[in-house]
């Protein structure tokens, strides 16, 4: 799969968040090894905010995790679809190499209290969760031709 540019970036202390040429919105971690906090959540959540106009402009968003990040208790009693810059979002992908994590990012994501307003899925590679995205937006321009 060719790899697309990043237009308009943003760094955070562990990713680097950007729009990409083809309109996804990509988050990506640069270490490996982490463990996101409720700081680290902000900060993310601030460069988000300054990429998409205040979550006014959709997008769909690609997360790539490190292989061995974690995230505190703190940061995941945090309710991530409560927040308003995500309510125009188009879909989230998030590539997850690990079968057990993948189930548990699932898990996570369905006992959260508010649900996401947008198609969400964990994928074992990037390929598959831009072919996810791709389909998703294909789905959209057929339905407003």
């Amino acid at each position: 799969m060719k790899t697309a540019l990043l237009i308009n970036t943003i760094e955070t202390s562990l990713t680097q968040i950007g729009v990409r040429n083809d309109g996804v919105i990509e988050i990506r971690f640069k270490v490996d090894k982490y463990e996101v906090n409720l700081k680290d959540q902000s900060e993310i959540h601030d460069a988000f905010i300054k990429l998409t106009d205040n979550g006014f402009t959709p997008y769909h968003i690609l997360v790539i995790p490190g292989k061995y990040g974690g995230v505190t208790k703190e940061a995941r009693e945090m309710e991530m679809f409560e927040s308003h810059s995500l309510k125009n979002q188009l879909s989230l992908s998030i590539v997850v190499n690990n079968t057990s994590q993948r189930l548990l990012g699932s898990i996570y994501i369905a006992l959260q209290k508010k649900k996401p307003t947008f198609p969400c899925k964990l994928f074992k590679t990037e390929e598959l969760a831009m072919k996810w995205i791709l389909d998703i937006k294909k789905q959209k321009s057929s339905l407003l031709a």
